[in-house]
């Protein structure tokens, strides 16, 4: 990054005093040693490739039934809306996650309680509320960090139809401001989606607190497991729960189920 985007960068920041507390953390970072270095994603890729297993048998480990696919749950007319509404943002914000996963988990545990880190265009918000919209008083609260001298906001959550929206909260901050609110406005969780902050030191921070969190029985999914061992250390650290990993467009996703 040269001097005159980190200018820009510590400006974008400077203006946005909800953020400082980001932008404090983002530099304390850089002076720490870190475990996201080509060799921790190399054996974090090996560690995923070996363990992966098709999205059915983890579903099946996890004790979740299949469901139909989410673009067929929302049907044809409604998933092509929010594919033209996403097809209008100027710049690209990332993929959706593993939606029929994420759905199927949600209809399993029958969901009241949601939190989810990372949201871009919304489509693993709308895989979540559409199983949630089948359960009156159910919430999914969703946390994203702005994106960095983008001007982006009214494309953020983009893919939510309205009919959606009374079951949804989205807190527009990073996860260490953000992540706290949510918990306090939800309490205990039955499922949690893991895709913002992608570091090692971010993840380790984030999943047990996620972890605590969650009910007996909850569950705990996070989005590209292949880019540290993040994922790996914490399953380890935990020791008990089903957990496993599998493939979706040429990234790796992990699901966790708490015991109880």
């Amino acid at each position: 990054m040269g001097l005159v985007s980190k200018t820009h960068t510590l400006l974008w920041f400077a203006r946005r005093p909800p953020l400082w507390g980001q932008a404090a953390n983002l530099a304390l970072e850089r002076l720490r040693p870190h475990r996201d270095t080509l060799i921790h994603r190399g054996r974090a890729a090996d560690w995923c490739r070996e363990t992966a297993v098709s999205t059915r048998r983890l579903l099946g480990a996890l004790g979740v039934e299949p469901t139909l696919p989410v673009h067929e749950v929302a049907g044809a007319a409604e998933w092509r809306a929010a594919e033209e509404r996403v097809a209008t943002c100027p710049k690209p914000m990332g993929g959706g996650g593993h939606l029929d996963l994420l759905y199927a988990c949600a209809e399993s545990v029958g969901a009241m309680r949601v939190l989810e880190t990372g949201v871009a265009y919304g489509w693993s918000s709308y895989a979540l509320l559409l199983s949630l919209a089948n359960r009156p008083g159910s919430h999914l609260v969703s946390t994203d960090m702005p994106y960095v001298q983008q001007e982006l906001d009214e494309w953020v959550g983009c893919a939510v139809p309205d009919r959606l929206r009374s079951h949804w909260s989205l807190l527009r901050q990073a996860d260490r401001q953000a992540m706290p609110k949510a918990l306090k406005q939800l309490g205990q969780l039955d499922m949690c989606h893991y895709d913002s902050d992608k570091s090692y030191s971010g993840r380790l921070w984030a999943y047990p607190i996620l972890w605590e969190a969650l009910r007996p029985g909850g569950l705990l999914i996070s989005d590209d497991v292949q880019d540290n061992e993040a994922f790996r250390h914490f399953v380890e650290q935990v020791g008990d729960g089903v957990w496993g990993v599998t493939e979706a467009s040429g990234k790796y996703v992990a699901a966790v189920r708490k015991p109880g």
